[in-house]
Formats: C-alpha cells, sequence, structure tokens
C-alpha cells in the first residue's frame, strides 16, 4: 500500500423510533470528535448519501481523501495529493448499518437492528420514554446479550449494547433533533465504547448543514476517482 493512504481507513472509523417518508438523497457536514486516554482527535468530512446505499465521503481534516462505499462494503478510497486509490471489499464498512441509511428509512424504530438479524422483545414505558429490548439471532452476534434501545416523542435517545456479563460495551446518544422536508435527524451523536482493559472511546459527532434538497452545484453524489490514479494494494494485503 502506498505510504500516503496507510493512515487513512482508521480515520474513517475515528468516524442509528418512529416512521419517516423515503428520502433519496442527504448532504451534511460532519464534525467528529475523539477522546481516549487523554487525547483529543478531530475529523472533519463532508457526507454523501443516496437512498440506494452509496455514500460519498470527502474528508477534509486532517488530511484530504475520498471514501465511496455502497451496502456490499465495497469500498473505494481517493487520496488526491498522492493520485492514489485502493480498493477493499469488506462487509464491515457496509452503509446498511450506517447512520445516515438508518435515520433515511422509512422505519428508524428499532435504529435498523431487525436488518441486521435481531429480534424485538420486552417494550416497557418509564415516564415519557419507551424502552425496547432486542436480542441477536446471528452467530456472530453471540458475543451480544441484548441491545436497549429508548425513544422518545418516536424519536431513539439512547442504544446500549450488553454482553455475555450483562456488563455495557457501547452506548450511544441521540440528540438535538433537527425536522427536515420528510425526515427527522439527529445533529449530535454521542458514543462511548469500552474494552476489556476498562478504558473507553469517547466520540461525538455534530452534523451541520443538511441537506435533503435543493443541494448546491458540485455535490458529490457521483463522485467519481480521476482514471489516471494509481492503484495501491490495502494494508496488510
Amino acid at each position: 500500500m502506498g505510504i500516503a493512504l496507510k493512515g487513512l481507513l482508521p480515520l474513517f472509523f475515528v468516524t442509528m423510533c418512529g416512521a419517516a417518508t423515503a428520502q433519496n438523497r442527504l448532504s451534511a457536514d460532519v464534525t467528529v470528535r475523539q477522546v481516549h486516554k487523554g487525547k483529543s482527535i478531530r475529523v472533519e468530512k463532508q457526507v454523501f448519501y443516496s437512498a440506494n446505499g452509496n455514500l460519498v465521503v470527502h474528508f477534509t481534516y486532517p488530511q484530504e481523501y475520498y471514501l465511496i462505499t455502497n451496502r456490499l462494503g465495497e469500498t473505494t478510497v481517493y487520496q488526491p495529493k498522492a493520485n492514489e486509490v485502493m480498493q477493499v471489499n469488506d462487509r464491515s464498512m457496509s452503509t446498511e448499518t450506517d447512520m445516515l441509511s438508518v435515520f433515511m428509512s422509512p422505519s428508524y424504530a428499532d435504529l435498523g437492528l431487525t436488518r441486521l438479524g435481531f429480534v424485538p422483545g420486552k417494550i416497557e414505558r418509564d415516564g415519557d420514554n419507551q424502552v425496547m429490548t432486542y436480542t441477536p439471532t446471528h452467530v456472530d452476534d453471540q458475543a451480544i446479550s441484548k441491545v436497549v434501545v429508548v425513544c422518545r416523542d418516536g424519536n431513539p435517545i439512547y442504544c446500549a449494547f450488553y454482553d455475555q456479563s450483562g456488563s455495557i460495551t457501547k452506548k450511544t446518544y441521540y440528540s438535538h433533533y433537527v425536522e427536515l422536508p420528510v425526515l427527522t435527524f439527529p445533529t449530535m451523536v454521542t458514543q462511548i465504547a469500552y474494552n476489556h482493559a476498562g478504558d473507553s472511546v469517547i466520540k461525538r459527532e455534530e452534523y451541520s448543514n443538511i441537506r435533503t434538497k435543493d443541494f448546491p452545484q458540485g455535490a458529490l453524489f457521483d463522485y467519481k476517482v480521476p482514471a489516471n490514479a494509481k492503484r495501491v494494494t490495502p494494508l496488510g494485503k
């Protein structure tokens, strides 16, 4: 893999109760802040998502590059400064689990969990909140004992994944919702992930300039990598 591209994929990952009408396209500016062991990282990017599952991400800080992926996890990473491109086929990078895909779906009540093979179970009321519990069915998900989703006024506000010991491994808060044409969207998403050593990684995504129509000229929904880009091998291949 070319040197200019070696550190790009980790930056992508530094990078989901109600009903909505299907929406074709959405664009937004996103600022990601991550804190781990006292160290802070900031990533800035523009996202362009289409309802067919195609996603174009233009990272602008701290490095400029483009990431293009789809529902199958077929991913292209292009670094314009070096004019290098690499391709990865990784199901874990599928847009099926991306927050944009979840909130643009006709129903986002379960944050895409049933689509991933989770089965809804107990439903409880906690004041104004609705608390729903989901359990996994896939073998790959057996490290997860359950997922709890809390909704208020029809919108998810909290989600927690539990391991087999009953401990939370990841929790996410959804807040600062905005009403857009045929779409309700949380503009702040805060995630806290815990590892076996007891450390936590805190990541906050803030969305701004969200559009579902009247996109500016030059919107990157159909971005294509230059034909003369040099192909390089992914790290570890």
